[in-house]
């Protein structure tokens, strides 16, 4: 992990919510030197107090855990804050598992173990996140600004970028079809060139591809 990480790191708090005694005390001891502040929790009712009482930059917690789980602390904290930056992290790959994290505006939802590669590619898309924050959007005036520079949106990337930001959830490309597309038919190649497009006005990472779904917003 490269200085530069290292030293943006240190300015942020993490909640780390983990039920394994041994694996919660082995990341404890990682994170605690990368971060400023780390606090720990073995369930999702102790990760929520914790929460409810500090100033949390960055939630990383497991999903099978007792008296709350993972998903339902996450559901939990959304209800309150939709900008928090959230990772998953479980030993557990059932589909209905990802496709309920779809919808929570997750940065990454990602399979154990976990190795210094794993973690290091979390922890860019957090700051990523991060010094994404020079981002405007306006619905009315059909533009977005970007670090600084105004991109003007066609109509279809108007009516993509609403949804993708205020509805928070998976945009299927049924719907990208039927809601954009409108009469016409979208081939898989006009779709991938009006995703790259749209990206080229975004910042970066900005728009998540779902495989076998369509898209959400990271």
């Amino acid at each position: 992990m490269n200085s530069d990480i290292l030293k943006k790191l240190n300015n942020y708090t993490l909640l780390l919510v983990e039920n394994e005694k041994g694996i919660r005390e082995n990341l404890y001891d990682y994170f605690s030197l990368l971060f400023k502040n780390v606090l720990v929790s073995k369930d999702g009712v102790e990760g929520l107090a914790l929460y409810n009482n500090n100033k949390i930059d960055l939630i990383i917690t497991d999903i099978k855990m007792p008296n709350m789980d993972g998903i339902e602390l996450v559901k939990a904290i959304r209800k309150e804050d939709t900008e928090i930056k959230i990772i998953i992290i479980s030993a557990h790959t059932d589909v209905d598992f990802l496709l309920q994290s779809i919808p929570l505006n997750l940065i990454e939802y990602v399979v154990k173990p976990l190795n210094e590669t794993k973690i290091s590619n979390i922890l860019q898309k957090f700051l990523e996140g991060k010094d994404n924050k020079d981002f405007q959007y306006s619905k009315d005036k059909c533009e977005v600004i970007t670090n600084g520079t105004t991109h003007i949106l066609s109509i279809k990337e108007n009516v993509f970028l609403d949804k993708l930001i205020n509805e928070n959830r998976i945009i299927s490309y049924d719907e990208i079809e039927e809601d954009i597309w409108e009469d016409k038919q979208m081939s898989q190649n006009a779709l991938r060139v009006f995703i790259k497009n749209l990206r080229k006005k975004l910042p970066e990472n900005f728009i998540k591809n779902i495989p076998n779904f369509g898209y959400s917003k990271i």
